[in-house]
């Protein structure tokens, strides 16, 4: 498989060529025409506040979990119903939000070696919106192995106009905040959790930006619900997620999920590299029922600063010009499938994810909120959505432009244009070679709303912990089977999957999408490659 970017160069004679190639098409148009690109500030284009929580599972978002969240945003907003990752790791997740392109194109396909990998990094999101006239804020988590090519490692990113940003392993004390290029370090006190001093640093630029002539882009990445690295020193979490001391009692007795997956008690059927896993200990249970707690409590401290955001948009008389979206980069396992944490396998809990977009009426063109949506999207789409939203092309400022994997989303927020019936979507991941973390070390599947199928090409042997070569699969109807418990590739062997005119269509759709490069109808073919879904 190839993992490069793929860029369409608009030079001199050829400017309108380009500018056309790039698809304009009723379903779903290129995010930004050349007059919406070059309109002036203050034309009524949207700001848009963007929130990411870290391993936040589908399950977690919820009423009593998050009652902003779900009171502003989503009663107020489109719920997505069937939003997945591409890839179900921090870096390549966060990676295709910047690029709007699958893994296998923007190059960061695991976490290691993260950033360093990310193909052009001066054509990403934050530019393409500075392109256009915003103000492009940062705050909190920002992709792995950043501080590892900035140099120093204080350097604001490309396309941020401010940035207040958190670098390597997710620290909730004790750790360094980078602020537009200079240092500042937060100790063990009560006000130092870092949920806290990203919630009042985004207050506070709100109400710096938002009553300006220009719109802003603030992306806020809240490390939260991820395990933390030390110990809580104000509770009892451990070296679970750390919530805000005040919120340290919540969730103390809520009870562990035990859906049909946790701990499940048939594995046979799995492929050879997991179906050995030993059932969860009683002991290990009150481990992640502990871990379980602490994120439900570690995610209300994210939801205050919601609501305290929220309002800042709100004081400042910008609501209606405002667009909401809320996320998590990937899920995480607590016991399903035997796992005791974790992320990265193709299952629906690293997969499957919240997504809320509250968008006033006068970007969505006057239609009716649609207070569900339930057609399979992913996070690839998030970058053409922003950029319709922002009038604003994919483009860096030497004209270089990313053909975009991902469909701007609108169409669904709208219900005024198509949008691909049983769409497929990829997951992928990729180690180096050498040792991997996961069981898994390659693997290429097709998701789609009613089915899975996965490849799995490279996995651990577990007695040298190195990666070896193997072709082990699996499939699951996920309408009959939502908790993926019958294999229909029983034991994973490559002549496992049962042949039919189903499964031929699978692998087809695969060979293409493990391949594919933008969109049909909107965008030149990249070489002789096939276009995504």
């Amino acid at each position: 498989m190839s993992f490069r970017s793929h860029h369409r160069i608009a030079l001199g004679g050829v400017t309108l060529l380009a500018v056309a190639a790039l698809g304009l098409v009723a379903s779903d148009p290129l995010p930004g025409t050349p007059r919406e690109a070059n309109a002036a500030p203050g034309d009524g284009r949207p700001n848009i506040v963007l929130i990411q929580t870290d391993d936040q599972a589908y399950r977690q978002l919820t009423r009593r979990t998050m009652p902003n969240v779900t009171r502003l945003l989503s009663e107020h907003g489109t719920r997505f119903t069937d939003y997945v990752v591409s890839t179900a790791q921090c870096c390549p997740s966060r990676a295709s939000l910047f690029t709007g392109q699958y893994a296998h194109n923007h190059g960061i396909t695991s976490n290691r070696p993260g950033y360093r990998a990310l193909v052009d990094r001066h054509n990403v999101l934050p530019v393409w919106l500075q392109e256009a006239g915003y103000r492009t804020i940062h705050l909190g988590k920002f992709l792995n192995g950043y501080e590892e090519v900035a140099d120093p490692p204080s350097e604001v990113a490309p396309g941020w106009n401010r940035w207040h940003s958190v670098l390597g392993h997710p620290r909730y004390y004790n750790y360094n905040l980078f602020v537009d290029g200079t240092v500042e370090h937060h100790g063990g006190r009560r006000e130092d959790h870092v949920t806290r001093v990203l919630n009042r640093y985004a207050v506070r630029l709100v109400r710096k930006y938002a009553p300006k002539r220009h719109p802003f882009y603030l992306q806020l990445d809240q490390p939260a619900p991820h395990v933390a690295l030390q110990r809580d020193p104000h509770g009892s979490c451990g070296r679970a997620p750390i919530p805000l001391p005040a919120h340290k009692r919540l969730f103390r007795n809520e009870a562990l999920p035990s859906p049909p997956s946790f701990n499940e008690a048939q594995m046979s059927d799995k492929p050879r590299f997991l179906n050995g896993a030993p059932k969860v200990a009683t002991s290990e249970i009150g481990r992640i029922r502990k871990q379980w707690r602490c994120a439900l409590a570690s995610l209300r401290g994210v939801d205050r600063g919601v609501g305290r955001i929220y309002n800042a948009v709100k004081d400042a008389g910008e609501l209606r010009k405002t667009v909401f979206i809320f996320i998590s980069d990937n899920g995480q396992f607590h016991g399903q499938h035997r796992l005791r944490s974790g992320k990265v396998l193709p299952y629906e809990e690293a997969l499957h994810l919240p997504l809320v977009i509250r968008t006033p009426r006068r970007y969505r063109e006057g239609a009716k909120r649609m207070p569900k949506v339930r057609e399979t999207v992913a996070n690839i789409d998030l970058a053409p959505t922003i950029l319709r939203l922002a009038g604003a092309r994919p483009c860096s400022v030497a004209g270089r432009c990313r053909t975009m994997d991902g469909r701007s989303l609108m169409p669904l927020l709208t219900r005024s244009g198509r949008w691909p019936q049983h769409r497929g979507l990829l997951t992928e991941y990729r180690v180096a070679a050498g040792a991997g973390r996961y069981a898994t070390c390659e693997f290429t599947g097709i998701r789609t709303r009613p089915t899975i199928y996965v490849r799995h090409t490279r996995v651990v042997n577990p007695s040298t912990r190195r990666c070896e070569p193997t072709d082990q699969r699996e499939r699951y109807d996920l309408r009959a089977d939502p908790f993926e418990l019958d294999n229909k590739c029983f034991g994973g062997g490559p002549a496992s999957c049962p042949l039919s005119a189903a499964q031929l269509r699978l692998e087809r759709r695969l060979g293409r999408l493990q391949e594919c490069a933008g969109i049909a109808g909107r965008d030149q073919r990249v070489g002789q490659r096939p276009f995504c879904e």
